[in-house]
């Protein structure tokens, strides 16, 4: 009963409750946390091969256990808030409503660059969720949103922008997936090597993998997807190097399985991050190598690090998660972002997310392992997403209508 209650208040990504080239080192599973401010915490240290992650002592001024992080909020009453995003215009960042708008946020009149509000069924988890701009966009002007339309289908459309405004005139449908329920639908669409297009798709919904997606190639459900965009002459194309690129043993478009909802995820460089939201007990992040395809990333035979059923399971192949935490400490996990920023150089290369229902703020780094900073930042209603403002710093978005800055106090 825990989803249904949620959901009546908005966004919740937590549900009621073949693979072929698996990774050669599954990397070390943490989930204990080290608080920021206990001096007398040794931060765990692993090593990984997983793409590049900057080491943060070679530029740390301050040890992390003594760093004192802070979230500023920077703008306020935003409607159901599901994401930021930096302009590729250079003009204020803007700010995806799950209502169906894109927004400005400019600190005060929130100036519309897209409604869609009509098109788009905004009910629980459901609404306008993605926002993604083409990596050739000063030439093109693309960009691509995902939301799931009034049929209950996700929907990945392409629009024109000028002047910094969405040309309604322009919007051309890429892709559809039905979606058999209202939960589990992803959202997230971000652009990675190659310029090819990600998309994470989440198994269908409802509870236990219903649907029998998790394990399945031959369905857009329970995956991540990649697709090229921007093709003259059609909506999409295929990558050559996707792992059934001519449909032979899944769908073409099907890059890696296994996912019960990644509700966020990220590309940084060559390494993706996947927040994906547990069942019942386990929340869990993956991090892979991007140029790796085929990958199984476990759901529903495994929940984070365990088996999800009682008879056991086999784990041969499987992606295993570099981070898991369990349902006392939250319900819905939130991802996340990398820390590229210049004003807190000792967080570089952290992996920043949260919980929908705890609030708190952690980061993951291979060197460090996790980090808990909620005891300096105090915890968040809420949270939705995190997003890498134009000014190159970090932001994260609360569903109860606020953005926040991460800073530091020196």
């Amino acid at each position: 009963m825990l989803v249904w209650l949620l959901a009546s208040l908005g966004l919740v990504a937590y549900g009621c409750t073949e693979a072929s080239v698996p990774p050669t080192t599954a990397p070390p599973i943490l989930s204990t946390t080290s608080t920021a401010q206990d001096s007398t915490t040794t931060l765990l240290i692993t090593t990984t091969t997983m793409g590049p992650v900057t080491d943060t002592s070679t530029t740390s001024s301050v040890p992390l256990d003594e760093l004192m992080l802070t979230l500023s909020e920077t703008d306020s009453g935003f409607t159901s808030p599901v994401l930021l995003r930096a302009d590729p215009s250079g003009g204020r960042d803007l700010v995806v409503e799950q209502i169906g708008r894109i927004v400005r946020a400019d600190g005060g009149a929130h100036d519309i660059v897209l409604d869609i509000t009509d098109d788009v069924l905004f009910e629980g988890e459901q609404g306008l969720l993605g926002l993604a701009f083409h990596p050739d966009f000063v030439s093109n002007g693309l960009a691509y949103v995902n939301y799931v339309d009034r049929s209950r289908r996700t929907v990945i459309e392409e629009f024109s922008v000028s002047g910094g405004v969405f040309e309604r005139n322009s919007r051309r449908v890429i892709l559809t997936i039905d979606q058999p329920a209202g939960n589990h639908n992803g959202g997230m669409i971000e652009f990675g090597p190659n310029g090819y297009l990600w998309i994470g798709m989440g198994d269908g919904g409802a509870a236990d993998d219903r649907f029998g997606n998790g394990q399945r190639s031959d369905t857009l459900l329970g995956a991540m997807l990649r697709i090229a965009v921007g093709v003259e002459g059609s909506a999409y194309a295929i990558p050559p190097d996707n792992p059934f690129p001519d449909g032979d043993g899944g769908r073409p478009e099907v890059w890696a399985t296994g996912l019960r909802n990644p509700w966020r995820f990220a590309i940084d460089g060559g390494t993706v991050w996947i927040a994906d939201v547990g069942q019942g007990d386990v929340e869990e992040i993956d991090t892979v190598d991007a140029t790796v395809g085929g990958l199984n990333f476990g759901w529903p035979i495994m929940e984070g690090d365990r088996c999800f059923r009682d008879d056991g399971c086999n784990m041969d192949g499987l992606v295993m998660p570099v981070v898991v935490y369990e349902h006392d400490e939250g319900c819905s996990i939130t991802g996340g972002r990398v820390y590229r920023g210049e004003a807190i150089p000792e967080i570089v290369g952290q992996f920043f997310y949260s919980d929908y229902c705890s609030g708190f703020l952690r980061s993951y780094a291979p060197e460090t392992g996790p980090i808990d900073w909620t005891s300096v930042t105090g915890r968040l209603d809420a949270v939705t997403a995190f997003g890498t403002g134009g000014d190159g710093e970090l932001y994260v978005v609360s569903h109860t209508g606020s953005i926040f800055r991460l800073e530091v106090v020196r």
